[in-house]
């Protein structure tokens, strides 16, 4: 189940060698990753205590002890915020927000960049035009993890496809810690998951990411490669959503781009027009 504390260990105890973890490796092992006894071992703890963490039979592990599995795991930040958010509770802090407030959408419409409002599925609530000209998964009603897996005619957009999905998958997660069982996060993970074996690979690594900032790099039929950078801002208290803008510097050779993109029918990567559900 997504946002599961006992997954999550699991998966992430299955990247971590004994080598890395300062260990000696010795003998056949029959286990991909580092036993639960070592992990125990080193990160202070019982071994009885740690099977039961993943067992799920004990939810409410102390920050220090959290602290401790993080260190040994090697999470990062954004990685370690994801464990502390299993291990505190089951229950969502808040429920996820679908309605959009006119003022937010008057942001949305009149924005002189890309600019799309995403729910917490990362489902597109409100684009712009530019957003859609740029690419076709980027419109009203779109689901970007989906689009990147299951519709060839957007993912065709992103010079950095295999990138472009792991990052998906990973903020994806991130939304699973957040809202756990919720039932349009749950849907989504498990259509995804019979239809892509892509996909059910990259969830079961359990990688986390909130995608806060960075560059994307995509293949535009009419103008070529162009580098944009984006910027994902939290929406007041409409818990969930999150506005993604998409920018170049204005006078570069990608803020020319992405001015002479014409306007009119959305079109695949291949310059053909996108059809509705592709």
């Amino acid at each position: 189940m997504a946002g599961d504390l006992g997954e999550f260990l699991r998966a992430r105890r299955g990247l971590i060698g004994p080598v890395a973890a300062g260990l000696i490796a010795g003998g056949r092992r029959h286990v991909r990753g580092l036993r639960r006894e070592e992990l125990a071992l080193l990160a202070g703890i019982s071994v009885d205590y740690y099977v039961r963490l993943e067992q799920g039979r004990d939810r409410n592990p102390s920050p220090e002890v959290i602290a401790a599995l993080a260190r040994v795991l090697q999470l990062d930040d954004d990685a370690t915020t994801h464990l502390h958010r299993l291990a505190v509770s089951s229950v969502p802090v808040s429920s996820p927000e679908t309605m959009v407030r006119s003022s937010v959408a008057r942001i949305v419409d009149t924005s002189s960049w890309p600019t799309v409002l995403l729910d917490h599925t990362m489902t597109v609530l409100r684009a712009n035009e530019l957003a859609g000209l740029l690419n076709p998964g980027l419109a009203e009603g779109r689901n970007l993890v989906r689009d990147a897996f299951l519709s060839p005619a957007a993912a065709a957009r992103h010079f950095e496809v295999a990138a472009m999905r792991a990052d998906c998958v990973a903020a994806l997660r991130s939304a699973a810690g957040i809202f756990p069982g919720d039932p349009a996060l749950q849907r989504l993970v498990g259509d995804l998951s019979v239809h892509s074996h892509e996909f059910r690979e990259l969830w079961a690594r359990a990688d986390v990411t909130y995608c806060r900032t960075g560059r994307k790099v995509f293949d535009h039929p009419a103008v070529g490669r162009i580098r944009l950078d984006y910027e994902t801002l939290d929406v007041g208290d409409a818990s969930g959503q999150r506005l993604l803008i998409y920018s170049a510097e204005p006078g570069t050779a990608d803020g020319d781009k992405l001015a002479l993109i014409p306007p009119g029918r959305t079109l695949d990567g291949r310059g053909a027009e996108l059809r509705s559900g592709e």
